[in-house]
């Protein structure tokens, strides 16, 4: 599962996903943060550390990793976030 486009509007903080179902996907770059599966976020998490994700937070660098995810890279400077195009398809916005 490929999407046939990926762009962020970092001034908007959305990232659009164009899917090959026709679906338009926009994701909001918060949410991307505060959705991230590293290990360290997903331990805050559970342990209920996580801190709020500032609602400025933008995405700064897309990369592809693989053909299955992309890594994001965000503006608090956290960058271990991998992002499997079937976990991207399933975020809603929330």
């Amino acid at each position: 599962m490929h999407p046939e486009s990926i762009t962020n509007d970092s001034r908007a903080g959305i990232l659009e996903i164009r899917w090959h179902d026709g679906e338009l996907q926009r994701l909001d770059n918060t949410l991307l943060r505060a959705s991230c599966q590293c290990a360290d976020c997903k331990s805050a998490r559970l342990a209920g550390a996580m801190a709020a994700v500032p609602s400025g937070t933008r995405i700064t660098g897309i990369a592809p990793v693989g053909s299955y995810d992309i890594q994001l890279t965000f503006s608090d400077g956290h960058w271990r976030g991998i992002y499997p195009w079937g976990y991207l398809k399933q975020l809603k916005e929330q």
